[in-house]
């Protein structure tokens, strides 16, 4: 659902800011600049948080920033404000997918590479499906697709909070 969520708003992100902030290929790509930059710079963070306090609180949290970004592009936001909801988007893909993936490593015991190698399968199904998706939706335009995607994430955000209320941090 995550990489669904994800990717079903990134793929047309660039459709998005060409069509509603009539942005050409240089400024759709300084736009898309600030999906980078949480993970190369709050990657180290965003670990020891979840050292600190566990995946429990992370995950739904991750998932609910993105809900939130892709909510915030239904508004009628300045340009100038789009790198900054790309940044939110892309902080919500890190706080969640890495701790994902540390989960199932866990579970696969020892056959941590084979469980990672399904992880990664339906993360990339997941993208798949996610651009499908959000393509079926254009034809009643981006707001509402972003509405649906925002809310089907904010559910899923809601939920995580049971989901994963059993996760831990590491002891030290």
């Amino acid at each position: 659902m995550n990489s669904m969520f994800h990717s079903g708003v990134f793929t047309w992100l660039g459709l998005y800011l060409e069509r509603e902030h009539h942005l050409g290929p240089t400024g759709i790509g300084l736009a898309l600049l600030g999906y980078g930059v949480p993970g190369f710079l709050l990657g180290p963070v965003i670990g020891a948080a979840a050292d600190r306090w566990g995946r429990a609180r992370l995950i739904p949290a991750g998932l609910l920033i993105g809900a939130g970004a892709a909510a915030l592009l239904t508004l009628q936001l300045p340009t100038a404000a789009i790198p900054v909801v790309a940044l939110l988007l892309s902080l919500g893909y890190d706080m969640t997918q890495p701790l994902f993936g540390g989960i199932v490593t866990s579970l696969g015991g020892k056959r941590a590479g084979q469980a990672m190698g399904l992880n990664v399968f339906t993360l990339f199904v997941g993208f798949g499906f996610g651009s499908l998706a959000f393509g079926a939706l254009l034809p009643l335009g981006f707001t509402t697709a972003l509405i649906v995607f925002a809310a089907v994430e904010t559910l899923v955000g809601l939920l995580a909070f049971s989901l994963f209320r059993e996760e831990r941090p590491m002891p030290s």
